[in-house]
């Protein structure tokens, strides 16, 4: 297990999932092609990224100058509407299949019938719910075993080598946001 991931916390959840192998021969140039021109929902992965940057830049215009903060909230709002368009015409080819996992913004492991080899690299298309934040990552297979008490089941383990910063980001915070969930709903079953 590398120093990386054990930066970050890990959460057990559900969320859309769709592995796609990738071709040996084809890797270097679909990696290439991944760090230059980000996904589709990458890049409104990012422009969100970016905004929660700028949160506590539009909270004090919108407290200073409530006009220009209800016209940034507008064209936002417009920003949010090219990109649904956008990713609607990739949506049919990221179908995802909702599956439980155990995820963190380095990796995730889950039980499949699909056999991988460990080592390869394989396209992962994740979809975060409920929000439907969907994220595009080039991940190893770095554990591929049956599963003794599943028949015909693997237990499978993903690192994410090649994902966009945005998307972990989106990721740390989805993560964060699963944990705080779990720890509110124990303070209150302590309490019954």
């Amino acid at each position: 297990m590398s120093k990386e991931r054990r930066r970050f916390f890990r959460v057990d959840d559900i969320v859309g999932l769709k592995i796609e192998h990738v071709d040996k021969q084809q890797l270097e140039e679909t990696l290439q092609t991944f760090r230059k021109e980000q996904h589709k929902f990458s890049i409104r992965n990012e422009f969100n990224y970016q905004l929660e940057q700028h949160r506590a830049d539009l909270n004090h215009i919108k407290a200073k100058m409530p006009e220009l903060g209800r016209y940034l909230s507008v064209l936002q709002a417009q920003i949010d509407s090219l990109t649904d368009r956008i990713i609607s015409a990739e949506h049919k080819s990221s179908m995802t299949r909702d599956t439980e996992a155990n995820i963190s913004a380095q990796g995730i492991a889950y039980m499949s019938d699909d056999r991988l080899t460990s080592g390869d690299i394989v396209k992962l298309n994740l979809k975060l719910l409920p929000g439907q934040q969907k994220i595009v990552i080039y991940a190893r297979v770095i554990l591929c075993v049956k599963d003794p008490t599943e028949q015909g089941r693997f237990k499978i383990a993903l690192d994410f080598e090649h994902i966009h910063e945005a998307d972990r980001e989106i990721l740390v915070k989805h993560v964060h946001e699963k944990q705080r969930q779990l720890l509110g709903a124990g303070r209150f079953e302590k309490n019954d």
